[in-house]
C-alpha cells in the first residue's frame, strides 16, 4: 500500500519560473540564459550547489548551509518563491517531443519504507546517503522527489484524467520538455486518491535510492534524539505504463594501462567478442550484449551461455553480468560503490559523458549496456534482489525547484 498525504510546498511565483527551474538536470535553465542583467540563478544552484562545495570541511560545510538558508529566505521574502497556503497533491506531466509522462505528486510516510511496502532494486552508495541526508538536515528541503511506480489502477486514472481536463495551474518549459501541473485542493478528491493508493498492493521505488535512504536514516536519528523528526518524503507516483528506462554505462580508469592482447583474452572466456563495424560506437539494444571501447575501437561482447545461468533474477541482468564477469574478476573492482576508477554515466548525455572521460584518460574501458525493461526491474524488486549502484537510469528526471518540500 502507498501511504499519501497532501502538503503545502514552496512553488516559483511564475513571473520567475523560467530563470528558476531547470528544464531537466543536464539541461540549461528553461530560459537559456540566467546571466543578463538582474537575472536570477537556477534554484539548484542557489539551494543546492553550495552544499557540494569541496573539500569538504565542517566550517565549509557550515558556511554553505547558512548562505542556502540566507538564500532561500530573500526569495521568499522578494516574492520570487512563494508557499502554497493550503495542502494540495498535483497532477504532474511532461510532455516531450514524441511521448508524455503524466503522475500524482505528494507526500508519502517512510513508514512505508521502513515495512518494506516500497520495493526497492538497486543499491546505494554510502557517501552519497550521508551527504543527501546532512543536506536534509541541514536545510529541511526536498527540491525533487522520488519517482514510485505501481501497477494501473482504474480509480488513479479516472481522477488523472478528470483533473487533466481543466486548465494546468502551471505550464513552463521549452523544446526541452513542456512541464504541466494540476494543483488538487479539493478535500473529496485528496481523500479519493488518499483512498485508492492505500488500496494499491504493491509500490516500487524507481529512482532516487539514495534520497530515500538518506531520509530514512535522519529520521530515525531524530527520532533517537527526541528531535521533531521528518517522516514524510516527497514522491511522484507514476503507473508503470508511464515510465522508460535508458542505458547507465560505465567506464574503468585503471591505475596503469591495461595490456589490450591480455585482456582479449581474459574476456574471451566469458563472451563472443566482435569488432563493431567502420569503429561505430556500440550502444546495446538487446540484453546479454554489452559494447566495450578499447583502445580506440569498438566491440561488442555477447555473453557465452553460462555467462546467464543464474539463479538469482538480478545476477542475470547485464549490469550484475558485467560487474560479476568483468569488473571484479578482471579489474579487481569488487565494491562498485566506493571504487573511485569505476565512473557511471546515463540517460541521452550518456555517450557524450564518455568521450569526455576518454578525452581525458586515454587508457580507460568503457561499457555500454542495454537499458532494463520495467518489467525486469520489477521481478529483481519482487525477489527481494538488489541490482548494482547505478544500474538503472529512469525517465523523467524531475526539475529541481518545481515543487519545493520544506520540512
Amino acid at each position: 500500500m502507498a501511504s499519501i498525504q497532501p502538503f503545502s510546498p514552496i512553488r516559483p511565483n511564475p513571473f520567475y519560473a523560467d530563470q528558476l527551474v531547470f528544464t531537466k538536470p543536464q539541461a540549461e535553465s528553461v530560459s537559456g540564459d540566467y546571466t543578463k542583467e538582474g537575472g536570477l540563478k537556477p534554484l539548484k544552484t542557489l539551494l543546492e550547489t553550495g552544499a557540494r562545495q569541496r573539500p569538504e570541511t565542517p566550517e565549509g560545510q557550515e558556511m554553505a548551509y547558512g548562505d542556502i538558508k540566507n538564500t532561500l529566505q530573500n526569495l521568499l521574502e522578494n516574492d520570487q518563491l512563494n508557499r502554497e497556503k493550503s495542502p494540495c497533491i498535483f497532477i504532474y506531466e511532461i510532455v516531450h517531443e514524441t511521448y508524455s509522462q503524466t503522475g500524482v505528486w505528494a507526500l508519502t510516510s517512510l513508514e512505508d519504507y521502513r515495512k518494506g511496502d516500497i520495493k526497492i532494486h538497486e543499491l546505494t552508495f554510502d557517501d552519497s546517503v550521508r551527504r543527501l541526508k546532512n543536506y536534509r538536515a541541514n536545510t529541511r528541503l526536498e527540491g525533487s522527489p522520488i519517482l514510485l511506480t505501481y501497477p494501473p489502477d482504474a480509480v488513479i486514472n479516472r481522477i488523472i484524467s478528470e483533473t487533466k481536463v481543466k486548465q494546468p495551474e502551471t505550464t513552463l518549459g521549452n523544446e526541452n520538455g513542456l512541464h504541466q501541473l494540476w494543483k488538487i485542493d479539493d478535500r473529496e478528491i485528496q481523500q479519493m486518491l488518499i483512498g485508492a493508493f492505500s488500496r494499491v498492493k504493491t509500490v516500487y521505488l524507481a529512482d532516487g535510492h539514495h534520497r530515500i535512504e538518506s531520509a530514512n536514516k535522519l529520521a530515525l536519528e531524530q527520532k533517537e534524539q527526541g528531535k521533531p523528526v521528518y517522516d514524510t518524503i516527497s514522491s511522484l507516483y507514476m503507473a508503470t505504463g508511464q515510465l522508460r528506462i535508458e542505458e547507465y554505462n560505465r567506464v574503468v580508469i585503471p591505475e596503469k594501462p591495461v595490456e589490450k592482447a591480455e585482456l582479449l583474452m581474459e574476456l574471451d572466456k566469458d563472451f563472443d567478442i566482435r569488432k563493431s563495424t567502420a569503429g561505430h560506437p556500440v550502444q546495446p539494444k538487446e540484453i546479454h550484449h554489452i559494447g566495450m571501447y578499447l583502445d580506440k575501437e569498438w566491440y561488442h561482447l555477447l555473453g557465452r551461455p553460462h555467462t546467464r545461468q543464474n539463479k538469482n533474477e538480478a545476477d542475470n541482468l547485464d549490469a550484475a553480468i558485467l560487474q560479476q564477469q568483468v569488473l571484479t574478476p578482471v579489474f579487481n573492482i569488487n565494491d562498485p560503490k566506493t571504487d573511485s576508477r569505476l565512473k557511471c554515466a546515463g540517460g541521452e548525455k550518456a555517450m557524450e559523458e564518455i568521450e569526455t572521460i576518454l578525452l581525458s584518460h586515454p587508457a580507460a574501458i568503457a561499457f555500454t549496456l542495454c537499458p532494463l525493461t520495467v518489467d525486469q526491474l520489477i521481478r529483481v524488486a519482487d525477489a527481494g534482489h538488489t541490482l548494482p549502484p547505478k544500474s538503472t537510469w529512469i525517465v523523467p528526471k524531475i526539475p529541481y525547484g518545481l515543487v519545493i518540500q520544506q520540512h
